[in-house]
């Protein structure tokens, strides 16, 4: 009976270490100093889509389960954190180029931006010992909201990266932003 117990937890030890670089194949996680390369897009290209290449991302909480009280609490509060992640197997390029993987990449730094933004005001939140679900979720709610809006005026005002000026404008902006919050 023991070893039958040992051999189910080795078994669910290797499973999630299976499981751990699975994910890191097929998923990127923000930093500064990491830059997207062509080989990072592995989608299939979506011919219904008017562009030459896709980023998905997501900006993710971690943990990824929490245990909120009857209070609307959250037990390790202290724990919360998030993590821009971009994904390999849903983003996609149809035809390469060294400027379109600038504009990309930049997508990818939004979305890290905002995930900077996000932390800062998780660690606010915890200094002040706020445990409230709500709270957290309507910052998170708030922030993803902005990331997308400002997704959409990047694509619009740099014509989805066809105004090279526009968008060397937009990465100068947006890694001062960065720069600022790291």
């Amino acid at each position: 009976m023991k070893l039958l117990h040992y051999i189910l937890i080795l078994f669910n030890i290797y499973f999630s270490f299976a499981q751990d670089s699975v994910t890191t194949k097929t998923s990127i996680s923000w930093k500064k100093e990491i830059k997207l390369k062509w080989e990072d897009f592995k989608g299939i290209p979506d011919t219904n889509i008017l562009a030459y290449a896709q980023t998905s991302y997501k900006i993710e909480i971690f943990p990824t389960e929490v245990n909120v009280d009857a209070d609307n609490n959250i037990q390790g509060f202290e724990k919360l954190y998030v993590v821009a992640n971009f994904y390999s197997n849903h983003s996609w390029v149809y035809k390469e180029s060294d400027y379109l993987l600038k504009h990309e990449q930049l997508h990818f730094d939004i979305a890290g931006l905002y995930a900077l933004k996000i932390n800062d005001e998780f660690k606010k939140l915890i200094a002040k010992k706020i445990a409230n679900f709500d709270t957290y979720f309507e910052v998170y709610q708030n922030l993803w909201k902005e990331c997308l809006e400002t997704q959409k005026q990047y694509d619009l005002e740099t014509q989805h990266g066809q105004l090279v000026e526009e968008n060397d404008k937009w990465i100068k902006t947006i890694n001062r932003l960065i720069i600022n919050l790291l």
